[in-house]
C-alpha cells in the first residue's frame, strides 16, 4: 500500500515512529513505509528530523490534515526534487528576492505605520548588512532598489552555498513564504524565532487590525499558518 497519497484521507494507522534504515532515517506508519509523492523512500539524515515528521503523523486527528503538514512536505521537495534546479539556481531566486525584500520598502504614511516599521524592521536591517557587509537601505519608492550590486552579494552567497541542501530548500521556501531574504536569514542564524519572525513579516497586517479591527478568525489563522511554515523551515535546518 502507497503512503504517498494521503491528501484528505481518514487516519488509517494507529502509531508513527523513525527508525533508522540503510541511507538514514525513515518514518514507518504502524509497519509501512512513508514514501514521497513521487513514491521515494522517505529517508532523511537525521534521527531528530525523522523523530519531528513522526510527531508531525502522530498527532494528526481522524482526517489527514496534510496542507498543514509542512515538515513533511518541505522533506518531500528535498527528496523529490519536482523542479530539479541546480543548487546555483536555488541561490540566484533567493539573491534575487533580496531587491524585493519586504523589509527594504516602508510606507510614507500614515504616521504610526512608518514610525511601526522604522522601529521593528530597523533593528533586523541593520544587523543583516552587518553580518553580510551590506548596504541595503529602506525606501518608500517601488524602483530604488530595483537592482541590488551583484559584488556586494558575495558574503551573502557564500553564506548561501555553505547550507545543506536541505537547509537551502528551507530557506528559500521561507523567503517565498514571508517575503523577506533579512527576516529568513534572521530567524535561520538565531537572531529571531519564528513567531517574531512572522510577525515582523506581518507587520502592515498587523498595524492595520490594530486601526480598524480584525476580520473574525481570518488574521489570526494567516498569522498562524506562517509562523507555522517558518517554524518548519527553520526546524528542517537545524535538524538536517
Amino acid at each position: 500500500m502507497s503512503l504517498s497519497r494521503t491528501w484528505g484521507r481518514k487516519r488509517f494507522y494507529k502509531n508513527a515512529l523513525a527508525q533508522k534504515s540503510e541511507d538514514g532515517y525513515s518514518v514507518h506508519l504502524d509497519h509501512r513505509s512513508l514514501r514521497t509523492p513521487l513514491r521515494k523512500p522517505f529517508v532523511v539524515p537525521t534521527e531528530g528530523l525523522a523523530v519531528a515528521v513522526a510527531q508531525e503523523w502522530g498527532v494528526q486527528g481522524t482526517i489527514i490534515q496534510q496542507p498543514l503538514m509542512h515538515l513533511t512536505a518541505l522533506c518531500n521537495t528535498v527528496i523529490d526534487q519536482p523542479t530539479n534546479r541546480p543548487k546555483d539556481e536555488v541561490i540566484g531566486h533567493i539573491l534575487s528576492s533580496l531587491s524585493t525584500d519586504t523589509l527594504c520598502y516602508h510606507a510614507d504614511e500614515p504616521d504610526d505605520l512608518v514610525l511601526m516599521q522604522q522601529r521593528e524592521w530597523g533593528p533586523i536591517l541593520e544587523w543583516f548588512n552587518g553580518r553580510f557587509n551590506l548596504a541595503l537601505s529602506s525606501t518608500t519608492s517601488l524602483f530604488q532598489l530595483s537592482s541590488v550590486d551583484q559584488k556586494s552579494l558575495k558574503p551573502l552567497a557564500t553564506y548561501l552555498s555553505q547550507l545543506s541542501p536541505w537547509a537551502l530548500t528551507g530557506l528559500e521556501h521561507c523567503v517565498d513564504c514571508s517575503k523577506s531574504v533579512v527576516l529568513s536569514v534572521a530567524l535561520f542564524e538565531g537572531r529571531l524565532d519564528a513567531e517574531e519572525a512572522a510577525n515582523l513579516a506581518l507587520l502592515e497586517t498587523r498595524h492595520q487590525t490594530q486601526r480598524w479591527g480584525s476580520v473574525e478568525w481570518q488574521h489570526d489563522i494567516e498569522a498562524q499558518d506562517l509562523k507555522s511554515r517558518m517554524a518548519a523551515t527553520q526546524l528542517v535546518a537545524s535538524l538536517s
